[in-house]
């Protein structure tokens, strides 16, 4: 894909014209609606476009602005894959059973593999191909200063007594720019001059837990994965086993033409801190007792056993604006598992050309998930953690991403056993 084309820029330019207008717009594709029949639904419905938007609004635009366009890019993640890796089905409905376009994208346990082996060619390999852990986005043996926090480490775990787990998954332009530099080898990244993706990388971050009898699975986006298994004290046994689990958190990162410091945008599902219509919140318990009820404390911190829940509460608001744009895309999508996520925020550089302000003034300051940075919300922003963002060796800045921590060392040569023998 050319990111660079005058025209597509035009067309997406002109949709987020229409998209704010108060004209009426007829739908460019449905969701499969399985709303009860003669449910009134009060909000207009927004058109659904499958492919995904390339052009962001300009730095100096509106928080509607930026959370219209985190859901396109979110309606486009999560539309129905086609065969090809990575491309939607247009001509499948938004909402019906089946992959999604985010979920054929490599996994980075796809991209570094042991012993820096060559991954090879985006098509290759399986897709749909997830094995979680709970750690949120570092490999579990990299030393402190070396990963991002759970964020900051530690583990989430549910009401239902099971950890949070989590996947990394990367776009065709990300994929191919690592894969053509060499960079899933540890040593060969080390060793770069710089780190630049190229506009149109994105980088999609997941948090999901596992679902039971108690839990309403209609309200989700699910999957069968393999997912991790450990004691009671948290540390991995090396087993495996399948799982049904719904999506409960979910970070896009966009390398958007014009920003260095990418475009963010973090969704949640609706029942993670605040239980409604007699649904149990996921993280939390209004009627918790006990020594772990004090809510956003690590059980690093707490001491809490790995099984017992962990109470979350919001602590930075939604803002109105964002509210407002939630209800809209929501009532596009009403009769979809999709209708329970709603965008938390995006944030985006509003000076991001000055070479003298490399950080690009990040608004909002503040945006937390709380299934991604349950313990940091208060201090938590995407721009400024990934700023920090380094090559495994520490020698220069990653361009904001983290994945590069995932990069595995070559085996190292073994000894010719002809050396050294006597002639």
């Amino acid at each position: 894909m050319t990111y660079n084309n005058t025209k597509v820029r035009g067309r997406w330019a002109l949709y987020f014209a229409l998209l704010l207008s108060p004209v009426a717009l007829t739908d460019t594709a449905t969701a499969v609606d399985q709303s009860p029949p003669g449910d009134s639904h009060t909000q207009r419905k927004t058109p659904l476009i499958c492919t995904l938007p390339v052009q962001a609004p300009p730095p100096d635009g509106s928080v509607i602005a930026f959370s219209d366009f985190s859901w396109l890019q979110f309606i486009a993640l999560n539309w129905p894959a086609s065969a090809e890796r990575g491309e939607p089905d247009c001509g499948a409905d938004f909402g019906s059973s089946g992959d999604t376009v985010w979920q054929s994208y490599k996994t980075t346990g796809q991209l570094f593999l042991p012993n820096a082996a060559n991954p090879g060619p985006w098509d290759a390999g399986k897709t749909m191909e997830f094995v979680l852990t709970y750690r949120a986005k570092a490999p579990a043996g990299l030393p402190v200063e070396e990963s991002i926090r759970q964020a900051v480490g530690g583990w989430l775990t549910d009401q239902q007594g099971n950890p949070t787990y989590y996947s990394i998954s990367v776009n065709e332009a990300s994929y191919d720019y690592v894969t053509n530099n060499g960079f899933y080898n540890a040593s060969t990244v080390n060793a770069a001059d710089a780190i630049d993706f190229p506009e149109g990388a994105l980088e999609v971050k997941a948090a999901w837990r596992v679902l039971t009898s108690n839990d309403d699975h209609s309200r989700y986006h699910t999957m069968r994965a393999q997912v991790a298994e450990y004691d009671s004290k948290g540390a991995a046994t090396g087993r495996t086993h399948e799982a049904k689990v719904g999506l409960v958190g979910l970070h896009i990162v966009y390398r958007a033409p014009g920003f260095p410091q990418w475009s963010w945008a973090t969704f949640e599902q609706v029942d993670n801190t605040e239980g409604a219509d007699g649904v149990m919140a996921s993280y939390h318990n209004n009627m918790c007792t006990g020594d772990y009820c004090e809510p956003n404390v690590s059980p690093l911190s707490s001491g809490a056993p790995f099984t017992t829940p962990n109470q979350i509460t919001r602590v930075t608001a939604i803002t109105d604006e964002v509210m407002a744009v939630n209800q809209r895309w929501q009532a596009s999508v009403r009769g979809t598992p999709f209708q329970y996520y709603r965008l938390i925020s995006p944030q985006w550089p509003t000076d991001p050309n000055d070479p003298g302000n490399p950080q690009g003034t990040p608004f909002p300051g503040t945006v937390a998930n709380t299934a991604l940075e349950s313990y940091i919300q208060p201090t938590s922003s995407c721009m400024d953690c990934h700023s920090t963002a380094r090559v495994p060796g520490g020698a220069v800045k990653s361009n904001y991403s983290f994945i590069f921590l995932f990069a595995q060392q070559p085996e190292p040569a073994q000894p010719d056993p002809a050396q050294g023998e006597s002639p």
